[in-house]
């Protein structure tokens, strides 16, 4: 019995066990099989590459000799792609009624992270993967800077130290050549108004900024009205998190609330400054009659419309005060300076795409300022509006090449009133609509060589006048973290509302830049520039009088040259915990513009100038240490008393600074002690002279030195989150 029921069994299993077999035969007949081959242009093998069916689940990778098999139960035309980092994607229409056998060859891309990016003249990364060469928190933590991006960006190289003036003075240029950006929009005062002997600082925190590009000539089309140099601040998107901030500070104090939502996020802030306290505390080589008195108040708003889309609005407005006494023209005699004024910024701008391979972004920034500034019994009151209305369009036309394209229309608006002691006052007053244009590309040949033809145009209604500059740069890759770039292009700049109030048939200054550069390193971890300039310049106003209230003769025959060398060099890798960077400049530069009688070396510029910045995070503490130094060889200055213009220096300037920023948490959120203390050693730097009206038996007139308004000066901060 027990026979035959395992008869029946095995006659049962064997028939189950055919029908498994024919079905998965069958199913195994319905696949279709793919398999192939892949490698790269020269021949090697590419393991690691996604080889798939687009819009299926089905795929493999290259094994480690570069072939691949996979199955599909797919069934008609299907598109077979291939993806791998640092090649161009691959693909083609198979057919899967029969098994597939492919050859895949993958050509190199050009956009490869380590592919060659055009540097010359610019300090910052050309997209968000490379970390500018500074940011917020290195403009927070550079002693010599106290929290100011201007003063920081004085340790770039091309830099003048001119700690008097405290604006940005590049590679022979005068304060106006160099342009401020934000978002892409220009920020047309981005200092708090300027009086003499006393520095100033720039308007905008740094913290508002992801990222700072520096660029000290040969700069993109897509920048204009600047001779010499743009700054370009990126603003941040997004806050992260809700946070109420309260600044207290040994010149002041600030109080800030960000409130984050899903899409959206606010920041509202406001802060005062007096420097009455502090000046009783400290010997200030300035007469104050009444210390810098400031009020400001700030609005950000940021709200993200689509996965591509953020608009941004930003806004702030400050008001100042400050008077104090000079000597005059008589012994025991005073001269009484004094500023008071408003300023209003904003800045909005929205950006989105088209497509994957068309973006744009559009914007609208407007500056207004009303200023009164006292010379004695002398006023001047002006009242400048700027508004800038800008577009721009980026396409990645190809693997290799992009273009970007784009328009300005700038409105400038200026009202001055003239009110001499005892004498009639006088209004002058224009406006200009600026125009501009540009169109630009980046053809990238291979990973190794990349070209940047560019060509900008503006028209001028106040001068009646076009110009047109066409501009190239290029870059070489030399090795696996070297490369060699290089600029060329011309710049046009409309002349400055001190002399287009007074005479309008002017035309636009004019300079060319030539710029060569060699790069070594990554910027994450070490890296050296050197690079080598020249500028020319011509159509530079001049004119004839001392007193820039009342000049004349005024015209475009000015001509001037500037060339030189800079060498950076940064290192955050060798010392753990320790950031350091070098700077070193060498300038030959003379111009004939204002009313210089003859060509010179300008009153601002040093030949010779050096910084070391170096940062240590002490972690057992939550402490970092900082230390600046800078030095300088002298300036030239006019000495009245003899008959060569321009003829004497000063002496070298040196500063050593230091500070320390103290790291705790109150509930999850940091705060920070910061104390920081500007040339410790007291130097007694002269960094000019100027005439009185004071002349000794001889008829030798007293020159007086221009020094900073504190020998030493010592900052405090407490800055609490909560």
């Amino acid at each position: 019995m027990k026979t035959e029921l395992y008869k029946i069994n095995f006659k049962a299993m064997k028939t189950i066990l055919s029908i498994f077999f024919i079905s998965f035969s069958l199913l195994i007949s319905g696949q279709t099989k793919i398999n192939g081959y892949v490698k790269s242009e020269n021949g090697e093998a590419l393991p690691g590459v996604n080889i798939f069916l687009e819009n299926t689940y089905d795929g493999a990778s290259s094994g480690e000799n570069g072939d691949f098999s996979f199955s599909t139960d797919e069934k008609g035309i299907f598109l077979l792609k291939a993806t791998f980092i640092g090649y161009k994607s691959w693909e083609k229409e198979v057919d899967l009624s029969e098994d597939i056998y492919v050859e895949i060859i993958l050509k190199e891309s050009v956009n490869t992270l380590d592919a060659v990016i055009i540097t010359a003249g610019s300090f910052a990364a050309s997209d968000e993967s490379r970390a500018s060469v500074m940011k917020s928190l290195d403009v927070y933590t550079t002693p010599t800077a106290n929290g100011d991006i201007m003063a920081a960006m004085k340790t770039m190289p091309g830099n003048q130290a001119a700690s008097d003036d405290g604006r940005l003075l590049v590679r022979g240029g005068d304060v106006y050549e160099t342009q401020t950006y934000i978002d892409g929009l220009v920020a047309a005062k981005p200092y708090f108004s300027k009086t003499p002997d006393v520095a100033t600082r720039g308007r905008f925190a740094p913290s508002l900024f992801s990222g700072v590009s520096f660029n000290s000539g040969g700069y993109s089309a897509e920048y204009g009205q600047a001779l010499s140099s743009v700054l370009v601040l990126n603003s941040n998107d997004l806050a992260e998190n809700d946070n109420t901030g309260l600044s207290i500070m040994s010149i002041g104090g600030e109080v800030n609330k960000t409130k984050r939502w899903t899409k959206s996020s606010l920041m509202l802030s406001g802060g005062y400054t007096n420097l009455s306290a502090y000046d009783k505390v400290f010997n200030s080589s300035i007469d104050w009659e009444k210390p810098v008195q400031a009020v400001n108040g700030t609005a950000v708003f940021r709200h993200k419309t689509s996965s591509r889309g953020m608009f941004k609005g930003y806004i702030t407005t400050d008001w100042g005060n400050l008077s104090y006494f000079v000597p005059a023209a008589k012994p025991d005699e005073l001269m009484r300076i004094s500023n008071k004024g408003t300023t209003v910024y904003s800045n909005l701008s929205y950006r989105d795409c088209f497509s994957d391979k068309s973006c744009y972004k559009i914007g609208v920034s407007s500056t207004i300022q009303n200023n009164k500034l006292g010379l004695d019994f002398d006023n001047i009151q002006t009242l400048e509006m700027n508004v800038e209305t800008r577009f721009s369009v980026f396409h990645d036309v190809s693997d290799g090449v992009k273009i970007t394209w784009g328009a300005n229309e700038t409105y400038n608006k200026y009202d001055l009133e003239y009110k001499p002691f005892e004498s009639t006052s006088s209004k002058l007053d224009f406006d200009d609509h600026l125009l501009g244009g540009f169109i630009e590309s980046e053809i990238k040949f291979s990973r190794n060589l990349a070209i940047r033809p560019g060509i900008r145009s503006e028209y001028s209604s106040v001068l009646n006048k076009w110009n047109f500059a066409p501009r190239f740069a290029l870059a070489l890759k030399t090795g696996k973290e070297a490369q060699v770039s290089g600029a060329w292009g011309l710049y046009h700049q409309t002349p400055q509302a001190d002399y287009l109030r007074w005479e309008t048939s002017l035309d636009f200054e004019r300079a060319y830049h030539y710029v060569l550069s060699y790069q070594f390193g990554d910027i994450s971890k070490r890296l050296f520039r050197a690079e080598v300039y020249y500028k020319t310049y011509n159509r530079l106003v001049t004119y004839s009088g001392d007193n820039e209230y009342q000049i004349s003769n005024i015209q475009n025959s000015g001509t001037g040259y500037a060339g030189g060398i800079d060498i950076f060099w940064r290192d955050l890798k060798s010392i753990k915990g320790f950031d350091y960077w070098i700077t070193y400049s060498y300038i030959d530069t003379k111009r004939k513009y204002q009313n210089y009688p003859e060509k010179v070396t300008p009153w601002f510029v040093s030949d010779h100038n050096f910084s070391f910045v170096g940062k240590y995070w002490v972690n057992q503490i939550n402490t970092q240490f900082g230390l600046s130094f800078t030095a300088a060889s002298g300036r030239p200055y006019n000495n009245i008393n003899s008959d060569e213009f321009m003829a004497e220096k000063t002496k070298p300037y040196s500063d050593l600074s230091l500070n320390l920023s103290h790291v705790f948490y109150i509930g999850d959120q940091y705060s920070v002690l910061y104390c920081s203390v500007n040339n410790v050693l007291g130097n007694d730097n002269t960094l000019s002279y100027r005439p009185s009206n004071l002349s000794d038996a001889q008829g030798n007139y007293t020159m007086i030195p221009v020094k900073r308004d504190l020998k030493r000066m010592v900052f405090i901060g407490l800055f609490l989150n909560f």
